[in-house]
């Protein structure tokens, strides 16, 4: 059976100061939440995010400029791009005009 769900991008934060304006729309949830696939848009700005979660995007437009805050390691991230984060790493995202991705996220108990 297939299941098609119509998204509803609503306003979204991490809980950070000053950051952009954000949408996500869920597409699906497993597993009571543990598992999230969805769709997720930012506007212009700056800010850094702890992912307690493990993540995988999968970049569909605009640009973000990342950088791991642990290891100094920087990527950019542009249409076609896709990067997995690790649960605990923690990244600084500059997003010069706008960026939207797909994800799968999946969150564990440690």
């Amino acid at each position: 059976m297939i299941k098609i769900t119509e998204l509803i991008l609503k306003p979204c934060s991490f809980g950070g100061t000053n950051e952009p304006e954000q949408v996500v729309a869920l597409a699906s949830e497993i597993d009571s939440g543990r598992i999230q696939h969805g769709v997720w848009e930012s506007g212009p700005g700056e800010f850094n995010l702890k992912f307690n979660w493990h993540e995988t995007a999968y970049i569909l437009d605009g640009r973000a400029d990342i950088e791991n805050l642990q290891t100094g390691e920087k990527y950019i991230l542009c249409p076609q791009s896709m990067m997995s984060f690790e649960q605990g790493s923690y990244w600084r995202w500059r997003i010069p005009w706008k960026v939207k991705k797909i994800f799968t996220v999946v969150e564990s108990s440690q």
